[in-house]
């Protein structure tokens, strides 16, 4: 089996509040498929009635060299792990420049994505991200920790001033934050459908608050994505193998059921068989042949070897709903909130939400068609207005 050559996966941070773009390039292996893209990722945010009613800021294992204007460290906060808490000024948003600090400070992917999988997932499941398959070495059922180098992952804190002054000491306790709007897109017209791979974890961070969830920002509605199937790594138009002429199943899947499934001897046509429901019209790494001679899965039998899901949430699972008269957000079930996270007044008056931004490989957007493609994502957050009585 052919090995791939490193190839650079591009991608730019916008700040919170912000516009401010961070480009570059780092060389990866990606073992999954041949494939290489420049990505604009981008966070807007912080969407408020006023954003001096909100104060951003970030967690971080190791300090980091802020100047005086872009964050400052409020060292009356601490915690056992020996954090530090950053801040932007009240009405500020994290710039390019903050994040992209941050993220290097704590060894987290600054400026490229490596397509990882989550595995099989269900809200409330303890999440890992892992590493490709990778015929080459044997990988074939990956369960290796991705490094966090394929990935970025932030310790988003806020807090609510009760009054909008920088001279502001007191904050609001029992205030939620909402994320309402959500956009990801190719960055201009012929760029391809990779951004649709893009995957957000977030960890509510809060025992007693609820479940955490994948959160996909381009579906209409809650969904999962398979995490296993039949694939063509080496990219030589038929699905792989093993030394036994028998298709692989690479992810995860009843290995006890699949032996029984498999058809022996193919001897059909030589055509491109759609076998994992990837709808592709050409060839790529989830849609090829079947080799003659070789034991192999059809559609129906694949489907019978019981292949993993990750399940994820839709904006419309999470957003809240918005009073049509005062404007006002709300949880549809109070029972069951959906808000990112509530400052609480047991916690310095903070509000807690940590989110892994990643790119999952078994998307069927995750192919060599998506060459040099870019893509953009928008996340929004929102707080109810502060009023003068607060």
């Amino acid at each position: 089996m052919k090995k791939f050559n490193p190839t650079k996966l591009l991608f730019g941070f916008l700040g919170l509040a912000t516009f401010a773009s961070l480009v570059g390039s780092v060389s990866g292996s990606l073992a999954w498929y041949s494939y290489s893209t420049r990505a604009s990722l981008s966070y807007t945010g912080t969407s408020v009635e006023r954003t001096a009613q909100l104060q951003i800021g970030i967690v971080s294992p190791n300090a980091i060299s802020y100047s005086a204007s872009e964050m400052v460290e409020d060292t009356t906060i601490t915690d056992a792990q020996g954090n530090h808490y950053y801040f932007a000024p009240i009405g500020s948003g994290l710039t390019t420049s903050i994040l992209n600090k941050y993220l290097i400070a704590n060894d987290y992917a600054t400026n490229y994505l490596i397509p990882v999988t989550s595995g099989a997932y269900a809200q409330g499941d303890a999440f890992s991200l892992k590493k490709s398959p990778n015929i080459d070495t044997g990988k074939i059922n990956n369960d290796a920790a991705a490094p966090k180098e394929n990935y970025a992952f932030f310790q988003f804190i806020f807090r609510i001033p009760k009054a909008a002054y920088s001279t502001v000491t007191e904050y609001l306790p029992d205030r939620e934050i909402w994320l309402t709007d959500a956009v990801a897109k190719r960055s201009s017209a012929g760029n391809g459908d990779v951004y649709e791979a893009l995957r957000v974890y977030v960890d509510r961070d809060d025992t007693d608050y609820g479940y955490d969830y994948i959160f996909n920002p381009v579906a209409p509605s809650a969904g999962a994505t398979k995490v296993g199937g039949l694939l063509d790594i080496d990219r030589n138009g038929y699905y792989d193998y093993d030394a036994n002429n028998n298709e692989i199943i690479f992810g995860e899947y009843d290995q006890t059921v699949a032996p029984s499934k498999i058809t022996s001897n193919y001897q059909d046509s030589d055509e491109m068989i759609d076998v994992n429901g990837s709808e592709a019209l050409e060839p790529d790494t989830f849609t090829a042949k079947h080799l003659n001679g070789i034991n192999y899965y059809t559609s129906e039998k694949l489907a019978e070897c019981d292949i993993k899901t990750a399940a994820y949430k839709s904006l419309a699972n999470v957003a809240p709903e918005r009073n049509a008269v005062t404007g006002y957000l709300q949880n549809a079930n109070s029972a069951d909130p959906t808000s990112l996270c509530k400052t609480k007044a047991s916690d310095n008056n903070l509000a807690r939400v940590n989110m892994t931004v990643y790119l999952e490989g078994w998307d069927f957007s995750v192919i060599d068609n998506e060459i040099g493609h870019l893509f953009d994502i928008g996340l929004t957050f929102e707080i109810n207005k502060v009023s003068a009585n607060d």
